[in-house]
């Protein structure tokens, strides 16, 4: 199956392949309720918006985020063990997809602190022959 990735809105992205990646949905226009995995890489509205987690989320998607999200995230799946917990500077492989994390943070801004541990976007998210950067 061929690959596909769609720009959504901000910093939402959909990787469409053998499986349907959604990294920080956001502003999703309907309910497409076909994530096998979403990935939030901080607290923020606009990265982690239950509204839009709603419409893109099925019985057994996975979602991947990090500490200060993990308390909603079981809200929303009802089940701690679809939720993966990330920290900054680190390699992941959960099932076929493999990727890294870095720290996401501003030195100039205080919105964006390090000792939050968010994650820049998952550096490499790897689903057959995509390959994700930012």
């Amino acid at each position: 199956m061929k690959n596909r990735v769609e720009v959504l809105c901000h910093s939402s992205i959909k990787i469409t392949g053998s499986k349907v990646i959604y990294i920080d949905p956001f502003r999703i226009n309907k309910n497409y309720n076909d994530a096998d995995y979403i990935f939030c890489t901080h607290s923020h509205y606009d990265h982690f918006s239950k509204e839009d987690i709603e419409k893109v989320i099925k019985e057994d998607t996975v979602i991947v985020t990090v500490k200060s999200s993990k308390e909603e995230t079981i809200d929303i799946v009802k089940d701690e063990k679809r939720v993966v917990m990330v920290y900054p500077n680190n390699h992941y492989k959960i099932d076929e997809i493999e990727f890294e994390t870095t720290f996401a943070y501003n030195e100039n801004k205080a919105f964006h602190p390090r000792e939050n541990n968010w994650v820049r976007i998952y550096n490499k998210i790897r689903l057959g022959n995509v390959l994700h950067c930012r």
